[in-house]
């Protein structure tokens, strides 16, 4: 089970903030442009390039954020019992996460895997505005969620941790985003898909966000049918790309 892919995260995101920065150093005077030039100079290159820095948009208390060593939700499965856990991405995560994408073939990322497990990297300091979560089966019932990955979804709190979309498919910018669900095939049928999808939905409701979105593949018919079991409804089309936009108020 995969839905339309979009590229969240640094990845997609560096151009953007590019053009930004010249319409903004285009209408202004010259004395603006030298002092926008030494405050570049002085900010640390990774704060420059680190879109998951925005305070635009009201997030909870910094006090408050979901903490990505803490943040952990589980559940049980209804047809055998089996005990999960869905957490933010790890680093010991990445090749199973980069794994998965690349199996279930989603447009828009590396199609190397050393490739792939840099840019799934690059999320991880990321969260809770970006992340990616990782659904595992526990151990023998263990607190500790550290067994194989069995399913992976993306989430993106903010915009400028997620691409840019055709405007016929724009959204909220107060808006969570969901994308990437994938799960082992293995492991289908259990009903994985839908608890990942709720879980994501936590983390966006927990950075206050009140609707989520996702867009889907018309043609991927039994996605659609979960994620409107789940709530969620079309609020645009692209006839071109045959996606569907949905939205869901959380």
């Amino acid at each position: 089970m995969h839905a339309t892919s979009t590229r969240l995260f640094v990845g997609s995101y560096h151009h953007h903030h590019r053009e930004r920065q010249t319409g903004v150093a285009s209408s202004s005077s010259s004395s603006h442009t030298a002092n926008d030039k030494s405050r570049r100079a002085e900010t640390p290159l990774l704060a420059a390039s680190n879109p998951f820095i925005d305070d635009s948009i009201p997030y909870p208390d910094p006090d408050n954020l979901p903490n990505r060593h803490e943040w952990k939700k589980t559940f049980t499965t209804e047809n055998d019992g089996t005990r999960c856990c869905v957490r933010a991405c790890d680093l010991s995560d990445v090749p199973a996460v980069a794994s998965l994408l690349l199996r279930s073939k989603l447009a828009g990322f590396p199609t190397e895997e050393a490739a792939l497990n840099k840019y799934v990297e690059k999320s991880l300091d990321a969260f809770p505005r970006g992340a990616y979560l990782v659904c595992v089966k526990e151990n023998g019932g263990s607190e500790k969620c550290s067994s194989s990955v069995v399913g992976v979804v993306g989430v993106s709190n903010t915009p400028d941790t997620r691409k840019d979309f055709e405007r016929a498919l724009q959204f909220s910018e107060d808006g969570g985003y969901i994308s990437d669900l994938v799960i082992e095939p293995r492991c289908r049928g259990a009903g994985l898909g839908e608890k990942l999808m709720l879980c994501a939905e936590s983390l966006c409701r927990e950075m206050n966000r009140n609707e989520v979105y996702l867009h889907v593949s018309t043609r991927k018919v039994g996605v659609i049918r979960l994620y409107e079991k789940i709530g969620y409804e079309e609020v645009g089309s692209n006839f071109l790309r045959r996606d569907l936009l949905m939205r869901k108020k959380i």
